[in-house]
């Protein structure tokens, strides 16, 4: 009997082309001039915050906070949804037809397959019903979204990501991990298997010093 095998898939720029939740607040703002003249004001509030590492979560706290103030839960959800819809459509040509052949292949094959994305929860697990991803797992940044505070964020990107897939009871190291970018090094490193799917020509020369030159690219 062929044992089961844990296989995890980074999302954005791996399944599908660019940062989901930065182009969903984009496409807040552009819905919403005063909303984006918001932004503008606060500007050097996010901006100075986002500069430093340490204090990057309160600028992206601030900044989502302004693309979705004054939102109801239902109306929150309900543009979440349409904009991922679009995101991840079959027309759109962000889908990144490679990798999702290849998570397929796992899936067709009794394999664990697991989603573990930066991406804030909510749309990651609409992308991923979007893109028809039956019977996977996913691990991602929490977020709660409130209609007039701060709102709640937990990241899962690095080493978060790591922990937080031991979190949810995975354990390491998985089998295989795919992903495009240095910043899931650690996750690449945690995998018996790391595969690199279209990585930039930046990131690419680090990924193979790190990882080897024989790790397998998808492109």
């Amino acid at each position: 009997m062929v044992q089961q095998q844990c296989v995890v898939f980074d999302l954005d720029d791996t399944l599908v082309a660019s940062d989901s939740f930065a182009r969903f607040l984009a496409y807040l703002l552009r819905r919403s001039p005063p909303r984006l003249a918001l932004v503008a004001l606060t500007a050097p509030g996010w901006v100075l915050l986002g500069a430093r590492r340490s204090s990057r979560l309160h600028a992206d706290r601030l900044l989502t906070w302004a693309a979705t103030v004054g939102l109801s839960p239902a109306r929150f959800e309900a543009l979440l949804r349409t904009f991922a819809a679009q995101h991840a459509a079959v027309e759109g040509g962000r889908r990144i037809t490679i990798a999702l052949q290849r998570l397929h292949e796992h899936l067709a094959a009794g394999d664990r397959v697991v989603i573990a994305t930066a991406c804030a929860e909510p749309l990651a697990r609409e992308v991923c019903k979007v893109l028809n991803l039956r019977g996977v797992e996913v691990v991602a940044s929490t977020f709660t979204a409130h209609r007039w505070r701060l709102p709640h964020a937990a990241p899962a990107r690095g080493q978060q990501k790591v922990q937080a897939l031991q979190d949810a009871g995975i354990q390491l190291p998985v089998d295989h991990a795919y992903s495009d970018s240095v910043n899931d090094l650690p996750l690449l490193r945690a995998a018996r298997t790391a595969h690199l799917v279209r990585p930039s020509r930046r990131h690419l020369p680090l990924l193979l010093r790190e990882l080897g030159p024989e790790i397998e690219v998808l492109r």
